[in-house]
C-alpha cells in the first residue's frame, strides 16, 4: 500500500510533464543526438529508474530468502536433533523404572523406638 502512496502520485506528476512538454528537442550524447521531446525522455528515466530500482529490491529479497531457507534448515536439523533426545530420554527414564529391583520399593514401616518396643509401651510402663 505504501508503494501505491508514493508510486501513483508520481507516475500523475510525470504523465503530466508528458503531456505538457510536446515539442521536440535536440538531444546529443558524445556518440550520437536525436531529437525528442522532454516529456518523453523524462518517461524513459522515470521507467528506468522503476527498473533499476526493482532489480536492486529483487537482488536484496534473493540474498534474504536465502538467509531464510538457511536458517529454516538450521531449524529442522535441530528439531530432529531434538525429538531423537526426547526419544533417548524417555527410553532412558522406562528403561530405568523397569530395572529397578523390587527390593529397593520398601513398604513405610511404623517408626520403632530404640529404648523400648514402642512409645506406647514405653507409657503404659512409666504408669505402672
Amino acid at each position: 500500500m505504501l508503494r501505491l502512496i508514493i508510486v501513483v502520485p508520481f507516475l500523475a506528476v510525470l504523465g503530466i510533464f508528458f503531456f505538457k512538454n510536446e515539442e521536440l528537442y535536440a538531444m546529443s550524447f558524445p556518440f550520437f543526438s536525436w531529437q525528442m521531446s522532454v516529456g518523453f525522455f523524462a518517461v524513459l528515466v522515470g521507467l528506468a529508474s522503476f527498473v533499476i530500482g526493482a532489480l536492486t529490491v529483487s537482488i536484496a529479497l534473493v540474498k534474504q530468502w536465502r538467509k531464510v531457507r538457511k536458517a529454516n534448515k538450521q531449524v529442522q536439523d535441530l528439531e530432529k536433533k531434538l525429538n531423537e533426545l526426547r526419544e533417548q530420554y524417555i527410553s532412558l527414564t522406562q528403561t530405568s523404572a523397569s530395572t529397578v529391583p523390587a527390593a529397593v520399593n520398601i513398604p513405610v514401616q511404623e517408626p520403632v523406638t530404640v529404648i523400648g518396643n514402642s512409645a506406647e509401651a514405653d507409657a503404659a510402663k512409666a504408669l505402672t
